[in-house]
């Protein structure tokens, strides 16, 4: 190849790259100018639904301002929990809300209520065994059946519940 084949490849060459350029350039200038506002998200919901997804998991407290809404947090909570063991559910409520969904399919080997597993459980570990193992969970059975808001008495009433 000689240098006149060499410069009209470069002159060639060049000439393509400067049109590329060219053509993207005007692409970009074409996209901006579409491109225009975003609209406001018409469904208020879905709205609702991404301000809570973006919420802070906590903020600060400070100071006295910081003590005081502690202080109501607290007293809030307290009242609460208060209310909460005023309304204790029986022992048939919690098997229905909590147990039934285990124990009346045999999940996972999970004794059904009246089944002869069931009467063979409480003559090896007694009641107070088989509420040991429901508050403090037994295999694949987390404690309290997932429920940890449940109080001791409420477990030992659905285990009890389950006896019948």
């Amino acid at each position: 190849m000689s240098q006149k084949d060499d410069r009209a490849f470069l002159r060639k060459f060049s000439g393509i790259i400067a049109g590329l350029i060219v053509v993207t350039a005007i692409i970009v200038a074409l996209a901006f100018s579409l491109k225009g506002t975003p609209e406001p998200d018409a469904n208020p919901s879905q709205q609702r639904l991404m301000e809570e997804r973006i919420t802070p998991v906590a903020g600060v407290r400070a100071g006295a301002e910081g003590r005081a809404e502690l202080a109501t947090a607290e007293s809030q909570a307290a009242a609460a929990s208060e209310q909460s063991s005023k309304t204790s559910l029986s022992g048939e409520q919690v098997y229905q809300s909590v147990c039934v969904t285990c124990h009346a399919a045999g999940v996972a080997g999970a004794p059904i209520p009246g089944s002869e597993a069931m009467s063979q459980r409480l003559a090896d570990k007694g009641l107070d065994g088989l509420v040991d193992s429901a508050l403090n969970g037994l295999n694949v059975m987390p404690p309290k059946g997932g429920r940890p808001d449940l109080s001791d008495e409420e477990i030992r009433a659905a285990v009890e519940y389950m006896q019948k």
